[in-house]
């Protein structure tokens, strides 16, 4: 965010005329909305927009220059510093001053994330000469209720409002907010500042230490309630069930008609299909509200809740998928009229469907109500590549584009990265920055850092998590390969829009990778009449879930390493079986069955002279059965991952991740490499799919 830009958002928000309220904004009635989704179906009464300030790269200043796609958002030494301003120069120490952002109008800190901050912060609110907080930054951006309490290092709020890499705890004012940051600009210095400012004459009160004791109860009570999404929100529901019925190959059902004015306020439904990710994603949600030509929602139904391809669990605050294959959405969609719910079967085979919706009483208020709205769109056959500005070869997928009044409430992306690379520092697919314009922008009110970092993670991470406001509920891997899917709710911090919206995502990849595949959802509201980009989903669209089969390259992160498929190293026995997979290097993978504690697999890696340094690594499924390991090389016990054992159980995916030894010496000639079972039980599996060497 550029700070010509903040005055300009000023001079924007003062000429607005949108409605006002006696209402008062304060950190209670923030904490209130972030479990609040019926508040999202409404415009609000008092106009906000919401904005980013981050460490973009600061040669990016327009699509029409050579620097728009510039990658230089926060590792240090940034050609130019990623502030809004130098207040400091940097001394001879390094350290310099510089203001992450100033903004002159009642408000609020809405997120705060970052992959990494060295130095120290400066908060200021309103005209306090004191700060608010002042020290290390990024104790302020991971644990911001903690240090504001005096909690830190204590338990306490970390766990209710941090999310991965991002935190959500609300900070009002009521005139202004400065952030500066002290530190050295060549360590890391990634940022992300989410804000909501309201129009001037907006009555807002300004966040106070003492706000932690007199809200605790409130505080516990969302903490639950956005663990536990489902508590308290069933008063005055009338639930239909969608009774079990079959839907025959390439056929339509209507599974729900309602007339009046009313609301869904729950929406599950469940399908059972022999190929089951095939019909997720072949199978089409259309909803209608209030008898329109266009559908505010057409998606594939496994897509539409978040979580796609297949069935992968996750809990969030409006969705959640559970381990039976339910799937749960609690967004509220009003209608005045009527509501009309439909599932299209484009799939060659029967399924099954079932699943309930629960309806509300709702007024609609003209000018005010909104239409749920969900578009999807997918790209399939890309060739995703490195940053070049010769070439110009990174785009801009759109996500939205959309004219009317609303509010965006969330994202999720649906990737098949078919890489051959072996480590995120390799096939990560998500160098690319959001670029989000909103109203009259000329320069996005939203340019981020990272597609991760939209997403609230960092460093690529190939972790399966799920948060509140965002999850990655599906990883193929190893890394980063194969398919995944992200997702980010905007809850309180929902992007709001009084005339049009532009979404951008860039697709920016560590190597050149053809067949790459980008689905991407974006779930808003908006006032009747309101036009996008909406686009009937096709047949090629929804094509069959397919699985490229690939061998391990070395590249990037595992340069200098050679692979050997563990079943040219390992031979079957009573407990040690090769099984086939679409995952797995090769398409096959050694899948050993411990039959009591202790047993013990050997093999040997051959190395051509002694090194005394060097490392091994083993790239190994992660699943519901997944069991604990220990290493030992000729003869001596090994730590991977700096651990004394290694547990492959992941709760709900089948996953590949890598394992690495800390350094270890080879001997020229044969060398042993034992793997024992640490499980008492005997219904675990380890599967192992290749081993990694790295000689000179």
């Amino acid at each position: 965010m550029k700070l010509s830009l903040t005055l300009l958002f000023v001079i924007v928000l003062l000429s607005c005329t949108g409605n006002r309220s006696d209402n008062v904004i304060t950190t209670i009635s923030l904490l209130n909305e972030m479990t609040d989704l019926k508040r999202l179906a409404s415009l609000p009464d008092d106009n906000y927009r919401t904005i980013q300030f981050s460490s973009y790269d600061r040669r990016s200043t327009s699509p029409a220059d050579s620097c728009w796609f510039s990658n230089e958002d926060g590792f240090g030494n940034e050609p130019i510093p990623g502030f809004e301003k130098v207040l400091k120069q940097a001394d001879t120490a390094g350290i310099g001053e510089y203001l992450i952002c100033d903004v002159h109008n009642p408000g609020a800190i809405v997120r705060l994330w970052t992959a990494g901050l060295n130095g120290n912060i400066r908060l200021f609110l309103d005209d306090a000469d004191n700060p608010v907080y002042e020290g290390a930054a990024q104790d302020f951006f991971w644990n911001t209720a903690d240090v504001l309490s005096g909690n830190f290092g204590k338990p306490g709020y970390a766990d209710m409002f941090r999310q991965f890499d991002a935190t959500y705890f609300p900070i009002p004012f009521s005139k202004r907010c400065r952030i500066e940051w002290t530190g050295d600009i060549r360590e890391i210095h990634f940022y992300h500042v989410g804000l909501r400012v309201y129009d001037q004459g907006v009555k807002v009160s300004t966040f106070r230490i003492s706000d932690f004791d007199k809200y605790a109860a409130k505080i516990e009570e969302i903490s639950h309630l956005m663990k536990n999404p489902d508590e308290g929100n069933e008063a005055g529901m009338i639930q239909v069930e969608i009774p079990a019925t079959d839907l025959p190959a390439f056929s339509k059902k209507e599974i729900f008609y309602a007339t009046g004015t009313k609301a869904i306020e729950y929406f599950s439904v469940r399908i059972n299909a022999d190929n089951i990710e095939n019909a997720l994603r072949k199978c089409l949600l259309t909803i209608r509200f209030d008898d329109s030509s266009v559908p505010q929602i057409q998606t594939p139904v496994g897509d539409f809740f978040g979580s796609a391809p297949g069935v992968n669990p996750f809990s969030s605050v409006p969705f959640s998928v559970n381990a039976d294959g339910t799937m749960i959405c609690r967004f509220i969609m009003p209608f005045r009229r009527s509501a009309k719910i439909e599932i299209e079967n484009n799939s060659a085979e029967k399924i099954g469907i079932k699943g309930a919706i629960m309806t509300n009483d709702f007024k609609w208020e003209e000018g005010k109500s909104m239409h749920f709205r969900a578009r999807w769109k997918i790209d399939n056959g890309l060739t995703a590549s490195w940053f070049d500005p010769k070439s110009n070869n990174v785009p801009d997928i759109v996500y939205l584009m959309a004219s009317g009044e609303g509010r965006v409430v969330g994202t999720a992306a649906y990737l098949y990265n078919p890489s051959n690379a072996t480590t995120s520092w390799g096939n990560w697919w998500g160098e690319g920055d959001e670029k989000i314009f909103v109203d009259q922008d000329t320069f996005p009110s939203f340019f981020g850092t990272g597609s991760e970092d939209y997403f609230n993670y960092s460093w690529s991470s190939s972790r399966i998590f799920s948060y509140p406001y965002c999850g990655q509920p599906r990883n193929d891997g190893p890394g980063n390969r194969g398919y995944i899917s992200n997702f980010r709710w905007h809850i309180s911090d929902d992007i709001l829009f009084r005339d049009k919206i532009a979404f951008y995502m860039e697709l920016g990849h560590h190597g050149v990778v053809p067949g790459f595949s980008y689905g991407r959802i974006v779930y808003y509201y908006a006032l009747p009449g309101a036009i996008d980009d909406y686009k009937k989903i096709s047949v090629p669209d929804i094509a069959d879930i397919t699985y490229r089969p690939w061998s391990p390259v070395a590249y990037l992160g595992s340069a200098g390493y050679s692979y050997i498929q563990a079943e040219k190293l390992i031979s079957e026995s009573p407990s040690v079986i090769t099984e086939q997979g679409k995952l797995w290097s090769g398409s096959s993978i050694i899948m050993w069955k411990p039959l009591k504690q202790g047993e013990k697999i050997k093999f040997n890696v051959s190395s051509g002279a002694d090194i005394e340094n060097t490392t091994i690594g083993v790239t190994l499924s992660h699943n519901p059965q997944g069991g604990t390991v220990a290493f030992a090389i000729n003869g001596k016990h090994v730590k991977f991952d700096a651990q004394e054992t290694v547990s492959t159980f992941e709760p709900f995916q089948t996953i590949l991740a890598n394992h690495f030894s800390e350094p270890v010496g080879l001997k020229e000639g044969l060398n042993e490499v034992l793997i024992e079972s640490m499980d008492a039980s005997h219904d675990k599996k380890i599967g192992i799919d290749f081993v990694w060497l790295k000689v000179p």
